[in-house]
């Protein structure tokens, strides 16, 4: 019976986090909107539905903050009371409550939070809650009776055949679309994931084998049986493995959704008006992709909205519209999952950039001179870098886009930068689609032997003493008529001098734009 209440609570705290992830961007557009009937039934029978299934668990400080947030939501949706930020602010308040009440529960640590505050916070929100004006209220009646005029006219088979159709329609719907989603525990997925790899381990080893074998005894009658029968095996183990990924893949909605409300905070408390604009919500990724990418999102719009968009009066000077625009977008390109952050304010001052990290100590005079604008912009992902003055709650600490640059790399991706002053900056994040199971080009440097992701394989090239020629003390190979440098791995990895060579492998390995070849 425990077992059984754990897993009905379970299931709340999901599917309630579920709707509270939703609910943030429709309170943005409602409040950019004003007022819209259907968002506001959306958000009221949210509310509702985790105010019943709060209840129903005895879950009493969760029923109190949902129920009053559902009395300012219930106005709102009569259009009794007018949209307001300060009412948005006051049920957005209740939104974090309930995430923390949730929290709690879920971690089950006996903590009890104090919600007199913001109960009697949303109960002045309501009592000061401003009607809507005489003459709107007047014009919509208007506009109701018109609709009520025409619809009285209308033929009575017609009507009556449509409330009919409607009716027909809804029970239709009711009955024939069943659920076609399974909720599943995600080690469950895991382990699935664990065995698929070990048998993709296996089919590689057995297509091995069988290539050996077919070479020694091609004769044998039995030879190209076996052959077909491992081909078919390959064919299976390939689409199980994909099938496998896919059951892990999930839409950035669920990391975009946070961030109309968090560049609607931040805007606010900065007093800067602008226009967040999303696509690629849909664009599907790995969990473990999901569940590290929004740190880093999180700064890079944090430090654009703080520092990028230019106040009011800069931009008027500068002759830019007054709303400032941060763009996040997303999409697949090959094996990588591309996500874009782009705003149009002040860009990067490279030189600013040099100052600063002289000024820290982050480089020497010599290396300022010396460094490309690409090299230059790249210090602001080191520990301790900030172009700000003064230190504020949301930046100046020298934190944030380090942490950017680390988790990106532990999702084996990279970040690119792009700038132009006075026009704004391009964050690009690239990711690999999935890090369950990667091919991998297997290399040997010195007396070890290393796995490449085959992801960042362009080609192989077998090459010569005379391909290799030098350019201001770097290495380079000529491919295709474009120079790239070549890296020794052993020297790298410092695993002992290769002997000497008249051929030797590369491989030449593609990061972004970026192309660079490895003995």
């Amino acid at each position: 019976m425990a077992d059984e209440m754990d897993e009905i609570i379970s299931e709340f705290i999901i599917e309630a986090e579920e709707s509270l992830d939703k609910l943030d961007p429709l309170f943005v557009e409602i409040e950019a909107k004003g007022y819209d009937k259907d968002i506001l039934n959306e958000i009221f029978r949210s509310m509702h539905t985790i105010k019943g299934a709060a209840g129903f668990l005895g879950f009493q400080s969760i029923v109190d903050v949902a129920h009053g947030a559902e009395n300012i939501l219930k106005k709102l949706r009569e259009g009794e009371i007018s949209v307001t930020r300060q009412l948005m602010d006051v049920i957005l308040k209740s939104v974090d409550m309930l995430r923390l009440l949730l929290q709690h529960i879920n971690l089950r640590d006996g903590k009890e939070e104090d919600t007199s505050p913001l109960l009697k916070e949303l109960d002045e929100a309501l009592k000061n809650a401003q009607s809507p004006r005489t003459e709107d209220r007047k014009q919509e009646s208007e506009v109701r009776g018109q609709r009520t005029e025409d619809r009285s006219q209308e033929p009575e088979g017609r009507k009556e055949s449509e409330v009919r159709s409607e009716k027909d329609s809804s029970l239709v719907t009711r009955h024939s679309s069943p659920s076609q989603t399974l909720r599943v525990d995600i080690n469950r997925i895991d382990k699935v994931m664990d065995l698929t790899g070990e048998v993709v381990l296996v089919r590689n080893r057995l297509l091995n084998i069988v290539n050996y074998i077919e070479m020694r005894f091609s004769d044998d009658p039995y030879i190209e049986s076996l052959f077909e029968t491992v081909s078919f095996l390959d064919l299976v183990t390939s689409d199980m493995q994909l099938a496998v990924m896919r059951m892990r893949m999930q839409p950035l909605r669920k990391v975009f959704s946070k961030f109309p409300r968090l560049v609607r905070d931040i805007s606010n408390n900065l007093g800067k008006d602008l226009d967040l604009r999303i696509s690629g919500e849909n664009t599907e990724v790995d969990k473990s992709v999901i569940e590290h990418i929004g740190d880093p999102l999180v700064h890079i719009i944090r430090n654009a909205v703080d520092h990028a968009l230019e106040p009011l009066k800069e931009r008027h000077l500068k002759g830019k519209p007054e709303k400032g625009i941060i763009a996040i977008s997303a999409y697949q390109k090959g094996n990588q999952i591309v996500i874009e952050v782009s705003d149009d304010g002040r860009g990067i001052d490279i030189e600013q950039v040099k100052r600063k990290a002289l000024e820290r100590a982050l480089i020497t005079e010599d290396e300022a001179m010396r460094m490309a604008d690409e090299a230059a912009i790249n210090l602001i992902f080191l520990p301790g870098f900030s172009t700000a003055e003064v230190a504020t709650e949301l930046s100046g600490r020298g934190v944030g886009m380090d942490v950017v640059k680390t988790n990106i790399s532990k999702l084996n991706g990279y970040v690119e930068v792009t700038t132009k002053k006075d026009f704004g900056t391009t964050f690009r994040i690239s990711v690999p689609l999935t890090l369950a199971i990667i091919q991998a080009l297997m290399v040997r440097a010195g007396s070890s032997h290393y796995a490449i992701p085959l992801t960042s394989v362009e080609e192989t090239l077998k090459v010569s003493k005379k391909d290799i020629t030098d350019v201001a003390s770097q290495k380079v190979l000529v491919i295709k008529g474009k120079v790239l440098p070549i890296f020794d791995l052993s020297d790298i990895l410092g695993n002992g001098k290769l002997t000497d060579y008249q051929h030797k492998y590369a491989v030449v390995i593609s990061i972004g734009e970026k192309k660079f070849c490895i003995a």
